[in-house]
């Protein structure tokens, strides 16, 4: 589902038109999804997006879309979904790295099903797990972290989304010494670059999509890394909301095995345009060259999948490109 969604949206990069990318998008989501043998049910997706001026755009209602409840799938075991179709929506649109598509799957009742809202997060790799707390001060954490990995905090990297709401932990952060990844988008394609050991990038910290932040936690649950949240509602009704999804507290700590619980995770991720961790969509003649990451936590494996796709008849007859 993650190749294909790569190979008919990254034709858009650049394009400036986020909406056709996203109907492209999820057009190959629900096709794709439709041919897999599990009784899939959608139980957090990002309905809301930012346009190309940062503003919250409502998700809209003249094509089909991919919806929270959505049963997907050909049949077969029933197991709860995280999609993400496009991740990095404005990246992908304005020629950007760090686009993805991703997918991540568990046992029916596995993961948290959380309204797509604001979500506080605190992510880490296995080499700084047990030493984070996301009630504790940045500066706090920082120090933990850089001493959990052996290093000092000016040699340890945090990544924050550029938002306004992000101010003064920017500067805390600053203030540590350590250097930041100031990023315009996305909080999910550096969380698969947090855990892998040697990455470029430590720590997420910050306040992004609760919906990005369940996919999140299923890379940490098979990666071996650790994350912790916390709802950020900015609105009484979002209080309400979640109460009806059964949260009692609102502001409760949340731990990873809250957020999906780690006994049976699949996560999936294409490269829509270059990244850190992962290649964009590579076109040649009649053809595309695409770069995946599949991974589970049984069997405990991290797949790279380097694919060439004919997409036309005489790609595969001409030879293809390496």
């Amino acid at each position: 589902m993650t190749e294909r969604v790569a190979l008919k949206v990254a034709r858009l990069e650049g394009s400036g038109d986020s909406e056709r990318a996203y109907k492209l998008a999820t057009e190959a989501c629900l096709q794709e999804l439709g041919k897999v043998p599990v009784a899939g049910r959608v139980t957090v997706l990002r309905e809301q997006r930012l346009d190309e001026r940062g503003r919250v755009s409502p998700p809209r209602s003249h094509h089909r879309m991919v919806a929270t409840g959505d049963a997907l799938g050909h049949g077969g075991p029933e197991a709860d979904l995280a999609v993400e179709p496009v991740e990095g929506l404005q990246l992908l649109v304005k020629g950007q790295e760090g686009s993805i598509s991703a997918v991540a799957a568990a046992p029916r009742g596995s993961m948290l099903r959380t309204p797509d809202m604001y979500m506080s997060k605190l992510i880490v790799g296995p080499g700084a797990k047990g030493s984070i707390d996301i009630d504790a001060p940045v500066a706090e954490n920082v120090e933990n972290i850089a001493g959990a990995l052996g290093r000092r905090p000016s040699e340890i990297t945090v990544a924050v989304l550029d938002r306004d709401r992000h101010g003064d932990l920017i500067e805390e952060i600053r203030r540590t010494g350590a250097r930041i990844q100031i990023r315009p988008e996305g909080d999910l394609t550096p969380a698969i670059a947090v855990g892998m050991r040697g990455g470029d990038v430590h720590a997420i910290v910050g306040i992004g999509g609760a919906p990005e932040g369940i996919l999140a936690a299923a890379v940490m649950q098979c990666l071996g890394g650790e994350m912790q949240a916390r709802m950020w509602p900015t609105q009484r009704a979002q209080v309400e909301q979640l109460e009806e999804y059964g949260f009692g507290d609102p502001e409760r700590k949340l731990l990873l095995d809250d957020l999906i619980r780690g006994t049976d995770v699949v996560f999936a991720a294409t490269g829509i345009t270059a990244g850190e961790s992962l290649e964009g969509v590579r076109y040649f003649r009649g053809g595309a060259r695409t770069h995946t990451v599949v991974m589970s936590t049984e069997p405990r494996v991290v797949r790279f999948m380097d694919t060439i796709h004919a997409l036309e008849p005489e790609a595969g007859r001409r030879g293809f490109q390496l």
